[in-house]
C-alpha cells in the first residue's frame, strides 16, 4: 500500500541528503515551492487514522521522550543550546482523546536551523515533508514508525521552527491551556469527539476541519492570526 511505497523511496539511491534539504531550506524560492508528495500521500493514506477516547498518554509520552534523545545525541552538543524541544499536540495531555500520532516541536532563536539537525533527523529515519501552510518556516519532519507495538504505523510530526513561529505558539498554548484549565480542555475535548465521525469514515481533512468547532482553537488561532493546516494537503 501507500506508506509501504514511502518506506521503499524511503531507502531509495536518489533519497536527498542532509545538504540537499539544507540548500532548499536556505533557497526561499525553493522552499515555498517545496512538498515531498509520496510522504503526504504515505501519511494520508495510513490505515492508523483512527480515533481514540481513551489514549495511552504516560505510554506515548515516554516514547517521544525516548526518542527525544535520540536526537538530541545525534546533534553535536555545541548545538543544543540553540533551541528547545517541547511534546504538543493530544499525546501530550493527559484525559484528551485523539489518535496515537505524537507531534513535537523544535523551537529555534534563528532561521535556519543547523545542517547538523536536518542530518540529525534523517539518520533517525525521518523526511523532510516541507513547510506548514501558513509559515514557511515552520518546516515539517515526518516519522512513520516501524517499531512494533504501540505506535506501529503511526507518524510522528515534528515541527522544526522559530520559537517566535504563530503555528507553534497556538500548539504550546492549547497544550498548556489544556493541562491547567478544565473548561479548555473540555471544550477541545468535546470539539475532537464530535469531529471523531468524520475521522471514523476515513475523511482525515475533515476531522482536522470539525476540530475548529473548539472555542479555545478559536480563540488562539485569532490571537495568533493563523489558520489550520488543512490547505497543506491540498493540490496546488
Amino acid at each position: 500500500n501507500e506508506y509501504k511505497s514511502y518506506l521503499r523511496n524511503m531507502a531509495a539511491e536518489d533519497k536527498k541528503s542532509a545538504q540537499e534539504i539544507y540548500d532548499i531550506i536556505c533557497d526561499k524560492e525553493k522552499l515555498k515551492d517545496y512538498r515531498d508528495a509520496n510522504v503526504v500521500q504515505a501519511v494520508l493514506t495510513l490505515d492508523t487514522q483512527k480515533f481514540h477516547m481513551d489514549l495511552p498518554h504516560d505510554e506515548i509520552i515516554a516514547w517521544v521522550a525516548e526518542k527525544q534523545k535520540e536526537i538530541v545525541s545525534k546533534i553535536p552538543q555545541k548545538f543544543h543550546e540553540y533551541f528547545r524541544w517541547e511534546h504538543i499536540g493530544s499525546t501530550s495531555i493527559r484525559g484528551m482523546p485523539g489518535t496515537k500520532h505524537p507531534d513535537a516541536v523544535m523551537l529555534f532563536k534563528s532561521f535556519p536551523p543547523p545542517k547538523e539537525v536536518v542530518s540529525a533527523l534523517l539518520d533517525t529515519g525521518f523526511s523532510y515533508m516541507g513547510h506548514g501552510p501558513m509559515n514557511i518556516n515552520d518546516l515539517w519532519f515526518i516519522l512513520i514508525i516501524q517499531e512494533k507495538g504501540l505506535l506501529y504505523n503511526h507518524v510522528f510530526k515534528i515541527h522544526v521552527t522559530l520559537e517566535t513561529c504563530p503555528t507553534a505558539l497556538v500548539l504550546l498554548e492549547t497544550r498548556d491551556r489544556c493541562r491547567n484549565n478544565p473548561a479548555d480542555l473540555e471544550d477541545y475535548k468535546q470539539a475532537k469527539i464530535s469531529a471523531a465521525v468524520k475521522l471514523n469514515q476515513g475523511d482525515v481533512m475533515g476531522y482536522k476541519m470539525a476540530k475548529m468547532s473548539s472555542k479555545l482553537l478559536q480563540e488562539l488561532q485569532a490571537k495568533y492570526k493563523v489558520e489550520n493546516e488543512n490547505a497543506f494537503f491540498k493540490s496546488k
